[in-house]
């Protein structure tokens, strides 16, 4: 056999052999993701895009600057969530229906305005009205209930979650902490620089760390296109938004992280995971996705509890998903998804000590740390009818006083009323 023969032979040969292979992994592959179904899933995201939370002294874009004032979601904010919505429609063709059912989805934001429209307009997006729910042939919109508590009575998605005496006393400790002025102490000059610019005092943009409101102001401005100060130059545009990082980073992790996530991230966490854990126990159950509309915080703090955070402010309409699946056999993974760009596919987040598709015993003891059985007492919060010593000894005080005068009226009473009865017998 000639040279060229057999190397055709043997390109044939390899040929064969990787159109085998090529078969067989289709077959396993192809096998194996049709072992498993997708059972339930819940998504927190970020509102869209917004105005500034407030302006600084000197910025020139006051609240009448901005059509619909501080902190309100914009029309490129509506757009943002309307297009997160055509995604989901898309990702979940075939697991949700076409139109809403209220026995389907449960959506809950925070009771804010940028929250509770953005969890709209996902909704516009994510279901186009047909047949029976068109209301209205000039629109192609139906409302869909966004369930919310006031902000003084969440404890479950307006993170940092307040009345914690215990998260603000780890916070102390890490402004005060080596962890958080090694990361700080780089910007000490490049903050006290800004005083004259902006028009906070040193002790402001120290000690009340309101660099974070000319950050967010400008970061605004420069998305809408106004016209920046002069000294807003690349360089101080970079360090202020790095330090917004830094500031969010210090909020749930830096010192101490693993108990700060017990009273924040964990918090929903935990929620997510009961949850999920209902929806696996009861298979005849209708839930198939729950909403969470919410703040950067929010996400920073749920991916903080998890250990998987990248470090960096979920931009806007960013949302992490979870996915529960089962297998033929019964049991069941969760996979996690964050996406925070819409021009590329969500990336595949893994839980760390697990695998990318985590069974859920698995994932449930991995985060069992974070999680908290009474939350209120872990931070301190007194319950009903506990007061402070202070107050015991002020009311010991009073009720003895008290005591006293009502001794001393019967006392009187009965002297009064001994002698009229002696009086009558005379």
């Amino acid at each position: 056999m000639s040279p060229a023969e057999i190397s055709v032979g043997h390109s044939r040969w390899v040929l064969s052999c990787s159109f085998f292979l090529t078969i067989m992994c289709f077959l396993v592959f192809g096998q194996a993701s049709a072992e498993k179904k997708l059972k339930f899933v819940v998504m927190v995201f970020r509102h869209g895009d917004r105005s500034p939370i407030e302006a600084y002294p000197k910025d020139k874009y006051q609240e009448d600057s901005w059509p619909d004032g501080f902190g309100q979601l914009t029309e490129f904010g509506i757009e943002q969530h309307y297009e997160l919505g055509k995604y989901l429609r898309k990702r979940y063709s075939g697991f949700l229906n076409e139109t809403y059912s209220s026995n389907e989805i449960y959506i809950r934001s925070t009771d804010k305005d940028r929250t509770l429209m953005s969890a709209q307009a996902n909704l516009a997006g994510l279901y186009t009205p047909v047949g029976r729910q068109i209301w209205n042939k000039n629109l192609t919109w139906r409302p869909i209930p966004v369930h919310t508590v006031p902000l003084s009575e969440d404890n479950l998605l307006f993170m940092p979650l307040k009345n914690c005496p215990q998260y603000k006393k780890l916070q102390a400790e890490t402004y005060a902490s080596k962890e958080c002025q090694s990361l700080f102490d780089p910007y000490k000059d490049f903050i006290n620089s800004l005083q004259n610019d902006t028009g906070f005092s040193s002790k402001d943009l120290t000690e009340e760390h309101k660099w974070w409101k000319v950050a967010d102001a400008l970061f605004c401005e420069r998305s809408h296109n106004y016209t920046l100060p002069d000294w807003a130059t690349k360089d101080v545009l970079d360090k202020l938004f790095h330090l917004s990082d830094i500031g969010m980073s210090t909020l749930f992790g830096v010192y101490k992280q693993h108990e700060k996530s017990r009273l924040q991230g964990g918090v929903l966490v935990g929620t997510i995971l009961r949850n999920i854990t209902h929806a696996a126990s009861e298979p005849s159950s209708k839930l198939k996705l729950i909403m969470y509309s919410a703040h950067d915080t929010t996400v920073a703090a749920l991916q903080m509890a998890l250990n998987v955070s990248n470090g960096k402010l979920a931009p806007y309409a960013a949302c992490h998903i979870f996915e529960l699946y089962e297998a033929d056999d019964g049991k069941y993974t969760i996979e996690m998804y964050y996406r925070n760009d819409s021009s590329v596919d969500p990336y595949l987040v893994t839980l760390p000590g697990c695998s990318p598709s985590c069974p859920l015993t698995m994932f449930t003891d991995l985060t069992s740390s974070i999680i908290v059985d009474d939350w209120k007492k872990e931070c301190g919060v007194k319950k009903d009818g506990d007061t402070s010593s202070g107050t015991v000894v002020g009311l010991t005080i009073a009720v003895a006083f008290l005591s006293l005068a009502v001794l001393s009226l019967l006392i009187f009473y009965c002297r009064q009323r001994k002698s009229l009865l002696s009086y009558e017998t005379v």
